[in-house]
């Protein structure tokens, strides 16, 4: 094989491929990253079983052919790299990388090697701009479960039909869900359960895209990009029944500034207790105090300016959880809506234009001690 690929292309592909490669397996295959060039094009993939990932970019082919090259060394090398073009030339299982006067020599392994990148049979197959789906899935990854045991909560919920799309996801403190109205085709409707991986891998891939298409199947989902396919395999459900967490009776509003309130929780949280990051919103008409009182560091308080005409009422909050949800609104300000002090709070965008993405984000009060 020899190829030649400006520098500046490799190095994209590879910080974004590289996301793919596991830090640590027991397969020394999965730790490389197969490079193969034929016709115009030189190939690029990556895999650790659950997710993988083939990229191309178009660069000049001299001689076809193909090794699996250790993924973090060729990564390290070609980010170290000064030039314009860099030249890769595969003989007798070593890959030879020249870039300027640097030259290096690395053991790679057959192509054969390399696992054989998965297929599927799609049951549902859509296109979608790639900066709208970003958007959801920004809007929803946050409050992806960790918790091994209950693997179903540690991916999003993708719910699809032909008229549309939602996404849920929850660890059992906080839910988010958005849905977006889009006509995607004569789909069958099906929901899947898609690991944070996978999405954070597309984002990866995402930019410059206009449009992707996506196939949802059984077990497995892929990612149909210009230069790029990313596969995935999907979690195991069910998902729980989140709508009955959904409340229905908070009809107590206070309206308030979303950055304001992203920035006084941000400041008055230093002083919060380090395991619940407790602070408590004080309702009362028009303003929202927000206070941190702790036995061990002191106490913060800081007033805002808030719509709000109930009787006035106390409730705690995770700090971190309050910005996690603010940071994926993109309205000037938030609608809180509650009932008691021991129910979960919804949290709403508030728009004077018809917003395309409806979103709608769950908080869990923390008892105030």
């Amino acid at each position: 094989m020899k190829a030649i690929i400006q520098l500046g292309e490799l190095v994209r592909k590879m910080n974004a491929i590289s996301s793919v490669v596991p830090a640590r397996t027991t397969m020394p295959i999965l730790s490389t990253v197969l490079i193969g060039a034929k016709d115009a094009d030189i190939y690029f993939s990556a895999t650790d079983l659950d997710i993988s990932v083939r990229s191309k970019v178009t660069g000049t082919v001299d001689e076809e052919g193909a090794i699996a090259a250790p993924a973090r060394k060729f990564t390290e090398i070609v980010k170290s790299l000064s030039g314009k073009e860099v030249v890769l030339t595969v003989k007798d299982e070593k890959l030879t990388i020249q870039c300027g006067k640097s030259r290096f020599v690395v053991n790679g392994r057959k192509p054969e090697d390399f696992p054989k990148l998965p297929k599927q049979e799609g049951k549902a197959t859509f296109k979608i701009d790639p900066e709208l789906l970003s958007r959801l899935i920004q809007k929803t990854v946050y409050a992806v479960s960790t918790d091994l045991t209950r693997p179903a909560l540690c991916g999003v919920l993708w719910e699809v039909a032909k008229d549309g799309v939602s996404m849920v996801s929850t660890d059992g403190h906080r839910l988010a869900r958005v849905e977006v109205a889009i006509d995607l085709g004569k789909i069958e409707k099906m929901s899947v359960i898609v690991p944070p991986k996978a999405l954070s891998t597309f984002k990866s891939y995402a930019e410059g895209e206009e449009e992707i298409s996506v196939q949802l199947g059984e077990n497995s989902l892929s990612f149909e990009m210009k230069e790029s396919t990313i596969y995935s395999r999907l979690l195991e459900g069910p998902f729980p029944s989140y709508q009955k967490v959904i409340p229905e009776k908070n009809e107590k509003e206070l309206v308030v500034n979303r950055e304001q309130l992203a920035d006084a929780t941000k400041r008055v949280s230093i002083l919060s207790d380090a395991l619940t990051h407790q602070v408590v919103f004080a309702l009362d008409k028009d303003k929202l105090t927000l206070q941190v009182t702790t036995q061990e560091l002191g106490e913060a308080t800081e007033e805002l300016e808030a719509a709000f005409s109930d009787e006035p009422m106390s409730i705690g909050y995770n700090a971190s959880y309050i910005q996690d949800i603010l940071r994926t609104i993109d309205t000037e300000k938030i609608s809180l809506l509650l009932d008691r002090p021991d129910n979960a709070g919804l949290i709403r965008p508030i728009s004077e234009a018809e917003e395309k993405i409806k979103q709608v984000c769950i908080v869990m009060p923390l008892r105030i001690g």
